[in-house]
């Protein structure tokens, strides 16, 4: 009696355990054919297969942002890793965007990260919500290396560093920079003007509050350097809950 209830119990746990494997089988291999199928789309610049992979809604809006990019970014580049399922079975990718153009004798170099999470429904990005993206644009014939250290979220009323620094010693050459909130909206955003201080050769080094209510904070900063100038754009999310720092 005992020899079979052991039997029984060993084929129904293999047949559970099957199951749930062949469930994440079944939901790594659809991550695994949307995120090389995104990565094929923007690479090979095919907007029309974005209404394959995302709902009509989201196609759309990305089709023309996709355009207004290309303009600019003709040769930009995709790659795009999943990172992880989250608690509400979302799935967290990191998009890295690479570009770079010549204009006026002048070389710009672009680089663009960004996690988002999405869900899906029937292989097709069906919601999507950005955690974080920061943004570092290069101009000058010579690209100097920036590290960007500014926490992609931080608590409501909560004091956080904002570091950006120059990897490579400019001696005594004199350098400018600037950094600046800027609002979501373009009509605010746009009456702002980004003020150059002199600087240390090192980077930009600050402390700052959050703002009282949660949301979503965005900063811009400037270094002019004797090589070029470097653009940085960050955005940081305002959470109330420790529990809300990391998707």
């Amino acid at each position: 009696m005992v020899q079979k209830s052991l039997k029984f119990l060993l084929i129904s746990g293999v047949f559970i355990l099957s199951i749930i494997l062949s469930s994440d089988f079944s939901q790594a291999r659809e991550i695994e054919v949307l995120q090389q199928g995104l990565e094929k789309t923007f690479n090979s610049k095919n907007k029309n297969e974005l209404f394959n992979l995302f709902s009509e809604e989201i196609a759309k809006d990305i089709s023309q942002r996709f355009d207004a990019f290309i303009k600019v970014f003709p040769d930009a580049s995709w790659n795009i890793k999943f990172l992880k399922d989250l608690k509400d079975e979302r799935k967290l990718l990191e998009i890295t965007v690479k570009g770079s153009k010549k204009r006026n004798d002048q070389n710009y170099n672009l680089i663009s990260k960004q996690k988002i999470a999405i869900s899906i429904n029937n292989g097709k990005v069906i919601k999507k919500e950005s955690f974080s993206d920061y943004s570092i644009l290069k101009s000058g014939n010579k690209m100097l290396d920036v590290t960007v250290q500014i926490p992609d979220a931080v608590l409501t009323g909560s004091m956080y560093d904002i570091d950006i620094i120059l990897e490579e010693p400019l001696e005594d050459s004199i350098i400018a920079g600037g950094l600046i909130a800027i609002s979501g909206q373009k009509t605010k955003s746009s009456k702002k003007e980004l003020e150059l201080m002199p600087m240390g050769s090192g980077g930009i080094f600050k402390s700052a509050r959050a703002p009282l209510k949660p949301g979503e904070h965005r900063l811009a900063a400037l270094i002019a350097h004797p090589q070029g100038l470097i653009s940085i754009t960050k955005k940081i999310r305002i959470v109330s809950s420790t529990s809300e720092l990391k998707p």
